[in-house]
């Protein structure tokens, strides 16, 4: 097995069990991990478009409307049209910010114990070199 092979399989082999942990932990408040990455994204930039967040995201358009959707739904985000009607603008509700810090709370813990075994300098060593894949 070459290298690049030996990469993707490390890969996968933790990407799926960490999402499911995540889920775990998310379905508590009624959400997955797509729902919490559109949400951090909207937390993260502040008032956007669907457009933006599917960008953004790397996820199609009807995707993220769903999602979004979604979490129009639940009450943690609001839709207002903005200058040009054709486009409305995602921000956080006072219920979605509330659930957002609980939340980012205990994905933090679960990151930190699953990070728990490296040191800062290896952490910020893989995020760079993770950076740098071209996808």
């Amino acid at each position: 097995m070459n290298i690049e092979q030996k990469f993707f399989d490390t890969y996968m082999e933790i990407y799926r069990p960490y999402i499911n942990r995540a889920n775990r932990i998310l379905s508590a408040y009624g959400l997955y991990s797509s729902q919490w990455l559109i949400l951090k994204d909207i937390e993260k930039h502040g008032k956007t478009s669907s457009v933006d967040v599917s960008r953004r995201r790397g996820i199609e358009k009807p995707t993220a409307t769903k999602v979004i959707k979604h979490l129009l739904e639940l009450g943690f985000i609001e839709s207002n049209p903005g200058e040009d009607r054709r486009i409305k603008h995602l921000t956080m509700t006072e219920s979605g910010e509330a659930l957002f810090v609980e939340v980012r709370a205990k994905m933090n813990e679960l990151q930190r114990e699953v990070l728990g075994d490296f040191e800062h300098e290896e952490l910020e060593g893989l995020v760079d070199a993770l950076g740098r894949i071209k996808l």
